[in-house]
């Protein structure tokens, strides 16, 4: 498997060992079914207490778009979502409604099939694989050009992303998905250096580059033809949810960096 599909074990572990805790903060019972052998081993690494922060945080961070997608999906039934990265992603068959497209590496796409076929996903679901370093996203998004008002996700994405890259990767959804959401967590260069050093050595270690950390990646992706909507903290959330352990006015004075430096966006693209 790809280096950087690798790391979609990492994520599924995390929500697979959030679902079976106490009180889980996203719930996804279904993450459980890619922890196959190769994924544990993967995952081993990271279920240990110097970690338990950044785990609990990939939860929160996946519990925030559940809710976002929940909320435009009870206004949208049929909504179109296009999960970019989509990695053992298992939203077409936890939540209600909507018409998904999966796109990630061959092998990510090949395992899922075998483990959570996507003929019994209860909502219309279709994988496409792609090679990101190779293939045309264009060529691949080809059958759904035209599609308004679709919502594109990118979870775990964009640190991977140098500005080039998410340049043209913004360029193709504008051309060809008029009017869509972009949903994507973003991490600032400051989080970075103060937090997430072991994290990212870890998944080094699993052959996953990352890009540049910018100083301000949210107003990078508004320079891209987007305009901001909302925003969430990622780790404010965790701590709101009783996920993690920290007194508020903490986190609003001397911890700011680390409740605003790792976040969800939600943008919209600017009309043409």
């Amino acid at each position: 498997m790809d280096p950087i599909a690798k790391t979609a074990w990492y994520c599924c572990g995390a929500r697979a060992a959030d679902a079976r805790s106490e009180r889980p903060v996203c719930g996804d019972d279904l993450a459980e079914r890619f922890m196959d052998g190769e994924g544990q081993s993967v995952f081993q690494r990271f279920a240990v207490r110097k970690f338990r922060a950044p785990n609990v945080s990939n939860a929160t961070r996946h519990r925030i778009i559940d809710d976002l997608l929940r909320e435009r999906l009870r206004a949208q039934p049929d909504l179109p979502v296009v999960l970019l990265g989509a990695g053992f992603d298992t939203r077409a068959f936890r939540l209600t409604g909507g018409r998904w497209l999966e796109l990630d590496q061959p092998a990510v796409i090949a395992l899922k099939e075998e483990k959570l076929p996507a003929a019994q996903a209860p909502n219309p679901l279709q994988r496409v694989p792609i090679d990101f370093a190779r293939d045309s996203l264009a060529d691949k998004l080809a059958p759904w050009a035209g599609t308004p008002g679709a919502v594109v996700v990118m979870e775990g994405v964009s640190m991977y992303l140098e500005p080039d890259a998410l340049r043209a990767t913004a360029s193709t959804l504008q051309r060809l998905l008029p009017g869509h959401t972009l949903v994507c967590d973003m991490i600032d260069a400051t989080f970075v250096r103060r937090y997430s050093g072991p994290l990212r050595r870890a998944i080094r270690e699993l052959g996953g580059e990352f890009a540049a950390p910018q100083d301000d990646p949210a107003g990078l992706v508004a320079s891209l033809g987007y305009r901001k909507a909302a925003e969430w903290s990622v780790v404010g959330r965790s701590v709101e949810l009783g996920a993690l352990q920290m007194p508020r006015w903490l986190l609003s004075t001397l911890m700011r960096s680390l409740r605003d430096g790792y976040r969800v966006y939600r943008f919209e693209a600017a009309p043409h």
